[in-house]
């Protein structure tokens, strides 16, 4: 069915939703960035790596960790966005507060603190309103439209996004106007903004009522360990993200490792950051259309093997002698290699779960993974400990062969991706 095809009230879900993931993608990758503006934010507070590790796989796990726990009160009502309404109001709120503190106080400890409150509430906050989003996305939006428009999300963010690295460029980079904090504080407000209107578009989809008659499975311990031992297939693809997780855990250092061992200036976050946001959209877009021949298990894998590749470049930076100028070129090479396996495993990772999970149990299935990730995410927030214990080269290689681990379970998948396409066109 073509887009224009639709009715009327389904065009106008599909638009609010296509805003939504667009402006808060956008700014979540750019202004909003954990990996690289809010670690480099806390890196001219502190130059802790088990603080500075903490910050990237912290909202994550805030995500993933209450999913499991919503579900029983998601089945029983017949509309779920008054779910997603409530946390979004915490959430936008919270940015509110952490742009006001950036933008008012000098206090290290004070600073910290605010931006450490916000990774976790506001992160748990997002997590209560990620199954209602996904639920209400399912009610609204038409099989034969759902990777179209999880395709426009990323695109239209690819392209906020990039706007977004010239705002961080412009407040934060090495000829900005402004001085630290208030160069930051001003970043968080423009998230602030960009976050209200994002939200605000999701909370106005008309979503109907689901039948609250029907018997859903209730998530327990005993229905999960009754999925892991008779789907093996599920089993795989749960093998295959934790390794991604564990293979995906120093990321949050990679600037910290640049600035402290190689000798790059933490101005060049803002520059790393908009080529970054330049490359991921597009490869996003090819990993879309590649799908669409291949299944989704190929280019997740492929993404996987790009991420191998980027820590393996930073394992080969000091025997060659990479340092700071040269490291300054030589890290967007690394910071390339993170685009792609982002960009590659974007669109993908979530229709794979889709297509290998039985039709009416998504939530159960997807939660359950969402939650046990989210378990995972808080155990990657020791990176930093663990670089301090063994080494940054010792841990840069740990995620390496979690990367080729990931890649291989993903690759040994069976996806029923053909079945789903012509069900859905």
């Amino acid at each position: 069915m073509h887009h224009h095809a639709l009715p009327r009230a389904t065009r106008r879900n599909f638009r609010l939703n296509i805003v939504n993931g667009a402006v808060t993608a956008g700014s979540e990758n750019s202004v909003g960035s954990p990996d690289r503006v809010m670690t480099t934010f806390a890196a001219h507070l502190t130059d802790n790596p088990i603080l500075l590790g903490l910050i990237t796989p912290l909202p994550g796990a805030m995500w993933s960790l209450p999913q499991l726990f919503i579900i029983p009160a998601m089945q029983r009502r017949a509309r779920v966005l008054p779910i997603y309404r409530a946390a979004s109001f915490v959430r936008v709120t919270l940015w509110a507060v952490l742009a006001l503190a950036a933008l008012f106080s000098r206090d290290t400890t004070i600073l910290l603190l605010t931006l450490f409150s916000f990774l976790l509430i506001a992160g748990l906050a997002g997590g209560v309103a990620g199954l209602p989003f996904i639920e209400v996305t399912g009610k609204t939006i038409p099989p034969s439209q759902r990777g179209h428009v999880f395709g426009l999300r990323v695109a239209l963010g690819g392209v906020l996004a990039i706007a977004g690295s010239q705002v961080v460029i412009f407040f934060t980079g090495p000829g900005s106007a402004f001085d630290f904090p208030v160069s930051f504080g001003m970043l968080f407000l423009v998230a602030t903004v960009a976050q209200a209107i994002g939200q605000g578009a999701f909370t106005l989809v008309d979503e109907p009522d689901a039948d609250t008659n029907i018997i859903r499975t209730r998530p327990s311990l005993n229905v999960f360990g009754s999925i892991w031992r008779s789907d093996g297939n599920f089993r795989r693809y749960v093998w295959g993200r934790t390794f991604a997780v564990l293979g995906g855990m120093a990321s949050g250092l990679v600037i910290v490792y640049a600035n402290q061992q190689l000798g790059v200036r933490l101005e060049m976050a803002g520059i790393y950051l908009f080529a970054s946001s330049l490359l991921s959209p597009v490869f996003s877009m090819l990993a879309g259309r590649m799908s669409v021949r291949t299944g989704n298990r190929l280019p997740v894998a492929g993404g996987m093997l790009m991420m191998g590749l980027g820590w393996a470049m930073l394992l080969l930076a000091k025997p060659l002698g990479v340092r700071e100028g040269s490291a300054e070129t030589f890290m967007f090479v690394v910071y390339a290699l993170l685009a792609l396996h982002k960009g590659l495993l974007f669109s993908n990772m979530m229709a794979l779960g889709l297509n290998i999970t039985p039709e009416g149990d998504h939530a159960l299935y997807m939660g359950a993974v969402n939650t046990w990730i989210g378990v995972l995410l808080l155990v990657t927030t020791l990176s930093g400990a663990i670089a301090r214990l063994i080494g940054y080269e010792a841990l840069f290689a740990l995620t390496l062969a979690c990367a080729a681990i990931s890649a291989w379970a993903f690759v040994t998948l069976v996806e029923d991706w053909r079945d789903e396409a012509v069900v859905a066109t």
